[in-house]
């Protein structure tokens, strides 16, 4: 099915197709981000917080995914050649955190298909019961069928498959903008303003106390930082767009309608139930809210927005993906059986190895008794590796320029460095601990890749200290976990 050197269909690539257009790029921000995760925001923030406290996490997380957005939307102007997250991260720092950077993308995207999955057949379970008693054998076997059906509308082309997901992002905003101008018109500043700040409930004591503000506010992290994967399509697919500048308006734009969008929908239901009837509502919980507020076609209404959302951005984020490990073996960082492109310009290899890793962990989340939530916070502590050396490289290259007119760009890169640093290492350690397990395996890709190109040093002595901690930190999960210490 391939065709060709990994040189000369690269190169053929730009000439034989029309490219991603602006619209085409926002499309692709917007929609790989807006999944599933927003249909269940209430249930997750109210779980962790009451209002005043998540208002302010929206307000830490809003700060620091626009400083990374427009870190990224920067970098592909003063590093046009440079294309996407991973190429930030080699040049700024060595080939193996190129690899780290590109293969804990990879992990994440992938992983993030797994939860999709997960709650696409939870959505199905609102008009298949079936469906409805959490993940079976048969809902599997459905994720299965459609990750491969996926799998092989992305291997016909990748433009192609972007013009589809522009039409299924236009789709599914609707029902999500009924349901914020809903919430709007029922908004109750009494029920908003009820427990604000979650004192009462820590009063009550129980399973509903939500903790001191701090602990609300860190709770909330690794949900918000899972709802803006997918922020970086625009940057990971900025080779294909056809104008360069396009990558940075999209990915600007992209993430400010993505802050908007999810504040809307996160807080304003707080405003017409209370936060122990989110926390109980079901999930995902905008169906159930809006059935609460207009009747059953209500429900009905937003399970199907929510099953258009999930196919659309399982699509960007199969997309994503098999880039993503295309983009790596052609800066020679896996082999080169990864870039090759087919006769649709497609990195078929790619492909199957992304289609393969989601069979493998869709099987194994049938042991987890929180499929959903397990999978997306794995799938967030991958991609906050790879975000943060691209943030870092932002850093690094603006530094030396500071005086230059890049201060502006340095702040913005240092906060989101230290933004996605501190939330990942608050919330969510344990899963970047994880993560670690499946780098092992790459590592060997890695170094097969070096010497498949002839490089004379496989990894330098830095490199191998940080391959090392990685190996370690895997060992340790893997320990915990046999401990009981981390659970699945």
């Amino acid at each position: 099915m391939d065709s060709g050197t990994p040189e000369t269909a690269s190169a053929a690539t730009p000439s034989s197709k029309r490219g991603i257009g602006l619209f085409g790029l926002i499309a692709l921000v917007v929609s790989s981000s807006i999944g599933s995760g927003i249909f269940a925001l209430s249930t997750d923030i109210s779980a962790a917080a009451a209002p005043g406290p998540a208002l302010i996490a929206w307000f830490i997380s809003g700060i620091g995914f626009m400083a990374l957005a427009t870190s990224f939307g920067r970098l592909s102007l003063v590093r046009p050649d440079l294309n996407g997250i991973v190429a930030y991260a080699k040049e700024g720092f060595g080939p193996f955190a190129g690899f780290v950077s590109g293969w804990g993308y990879w992990l994440s995207i992938w992983i993030g298909n797994v939860a999709f999955g997960v709650m696409l057949t939870t959505a199905i379970g609102y008009f298949f019961p079936p469906f409805s008693g959490g993940l079976t054998i048969g809902s599997v076997a459905f994720i299965s069928v459609l990750n491969w059906v996926i799998v092989a509308v992305v291997n016909h082309g990748v433009e192609e498959a972007s013009i589809l997901n522009a039409i299924v992002m236009t789709c599914k905003l609707v029902p999500i903008f009924i349901f914020i101008a809903t919430m709007l018109l029922v908004f109750d500043f009494g029920v908003f303003t009820a427990d604000f700040w979650g004192n009462l409930a820590n009063n009550l004591g129980g399973a509903s106390a939500p903790g001191s503000v701090g602990t609300q506010i860190v709770n909330c992290f690794m949900v918000m930082m899972w709802v803006f994967v997918g922020m970086e399509g625009a940057s990971v697919l900025g080779h294909r767009a056809r104008n360069k500048g396009d990558v940075s308006r999209a990915t600007t734009l992209g993430c400010m309608a993505l802050v908007i969008i999810y504040i809307a929908a996160s807080i304003l239901p707080y405003g017409y139930l209370s936060r122990e009837e989110l926390m109980t509502i079901g999930s995902p919980s905008m169906p159930y809210i809006f059935q609460h507020v207009v009747g059953p076609w209500g429900g009905a209404f937003i399970s199907a927005g929510l099953i258009i959302s999930i196919f659309g951005a399982w699509l960007s984020y199969t997309i994503l993906a098999s880039e993503a490990m295309h983009e790596m073996a052609r800066m020679e960082l896996l082999p080169r059986t990864f870039a090759k492109l087919n006769t649709y310009s497609a990195p078929t290899s790619c492909l199957i190895a992304t289609g393969a890793m989601i069979q493998l962990l869709s099987i194994v989340m049938l042991l987890s008794e929180e499929a959903y939530q397990f999978a997306y916070s794995l799938c967030t502590a991958a991609i906050v590796i790879a975000w943060g050396l691209a943030a870092a490289y932002m850093v690094r290259y603006a530094w030396p320029r500071r005086h230059e007119g890049m201060m502006g760009s340095l702040v913005l890169g240092a906060f989101a460095t230290a933004f996605l640093v501190i939330a990942i290492t608050l919330s969510g350690l344990h899963q970047l601990m994880l993560c670690c397990i499946a780098f092992v395996p790459g590592i060997l890709f890695y170094i097969r890749a070096r010497h498949e190109y002839g490089e004379a040093t496989v990894l330098s002595g830095r490199e191998k200290v940080l391959a090392a901690v990685i190996t370690v930190a895997a060992i340790a999960a893997i320990a915990m976990l046999a401990a009981g210490v981390i659970t699945i």
